[in-house]
């Protein structure tokens, strides 16, 4: 994992406004995590951002940046593992070493963490002939899928203990790969809200809790090519990367029950999209988490699943359902097992029999 703080790699001319960019033969270094040294002031400017930008301040308070560190299914998880790993991206104002101080940790992802502070906001290009009272690094990166690569693509925090480093989070990679690798990550998770001169990509960041921009990702039909079995189909969309991507927690589950006399099942089944892991050996003979499959919607590439629902499922109607579920903490030998910490149903219906 990358970490430091966000920085100028030129000098700004004395009294340098917004409209001005740095010139420099070396690349802006993009936000990531845990900044190095610390900013004990960190607070104290991001108040002064929220001051002069209200409507943009109001946006992230309401989002899962905001909650980043705070929010309870992370805190949980946390309480099981609670790495400086976890910390950097989750509390990245703070030191990773050690639990944050609250006016810290309560920051989650700031103002701060992405732009910088008051001496060196960082920005994308921009065309309005507005200036800013601050310096502003102008950088076409800061507008890329660069923005965001340092905090959502990562391997796991053992690489000396692996014959290969394995991703922990590879959404940077799948959208790369995918047919909208030519946009940024802002045009889903930024959607431009306001008119006129308020008009500006939002810092709400929807992501796997918005339900709209989910089932935005795929379209999702069901047939019965036969008494006992349901094929359901999932087309991506409006989808830049793996679905679900992100952490290892998610995952999409598909499933069918055959309904009887009222409402009484009489006969399942499920499957769960998702990657899946297992024990192996490291490099020092100690038992490591390693990836044994991935079967999860890839953009380009619909899926088809079946389920099978057996003799019982004739002559009666089949409920399918397909949900993004978020698992608190996986139990790699029987998904079934795992602990859903919430979950947005994508689509479902009701088929006849044939």
């Amino acid at each position: 994992m990358i970490s430091g703080r966000i920085v100028l790699l030129a000098t700004l001319a004395s009294g340098l406004f917004g409209l001005a960019a740095a010139q420099s033969a070396e690349p802006t270094k993009m936000p990531g995590p845990a900044p190095v040294p610390r900013r004990a002031h960190a607070a104290e400017e991001n108040t002064r951002c929220e001051a002069c930008h209200a409507d943009i301040a109001a946006e992230w308070r309401a989002s899962l940046h905001k909650k980043a560190h705070d929010d309870p299914a992370y805190q949980r998880a946390l309480a099981i593992e609670p790495l400086p790993f976890c910390r950097g991206c989750h509390a990245p104002e703070a030191d990773p070493m050690r639990d944050p101080p609250p006016e810290l940790g309560s920051l989650g992802v700031a103002c701060t963490s992405c732009h910088g502070d008051l001496s060196r906001v960082l920005a994308a290009p921009q065309n309005t002939g507005r200036s800013a009272p601050h310096p502003v690094v102008r950088d076409a990166a800061f507008a890329s899928a660069s923005a965001c690569a340092n905090c959502h693509e990562f391997s796991f925090p053992d690489p000396d203990r692996r014959f290969a480093p394995l991703f922990m989070q590879s959404t940077a990679s799948e959208h790369r790969a995918s047919p909208f690798a030519g946009q940024s990550c802002a045009e889903c998770h930024m959607p431009l809200v306001g008119e006129g001169a308020s008009k500006h990509r939002s810092h709400r960041f929807p992501a796997s809790r918005d339900p709209a921009l989910l089932r935005a990702a795929a379209r999702i039909t069901a047939t019965r090519p036969s008494a006992g079995t349901v094929e359901v189909h999932i087309e991506p969309r409006a989808l830049g990367h793996a679905f679900p991507t992100g952490d290892l927690f998610r995952r999409l589950a598909v499933r069918a029950e055959a309904v009887g006399a009222e409402q009484s099942v009489l006969s399942e089944d499920v499957r769960y999209l998702s990657r899946r892991f297992g024990r192996g050996k490291g490099r020092d003979g100690r038992s490591i988490k390693v990836l044994t499959g991935d079967d999860r919607v890839m953009p380009g590439a619909p899926s088809v699943v079946t389920l099978s629902l057996g003799e019982n499922a004739d002559g009666a109607p089949i409920h399918w359902q397909v949900a993004y579920e978020r698992v608190e903490h996986p139990i790699e030998e029987n998904s079934d097992q795992a602990v859903v910490e919430g979950e947005v149903v994508l689509a479902e219906g009701t088929l006849a029999p044939p």
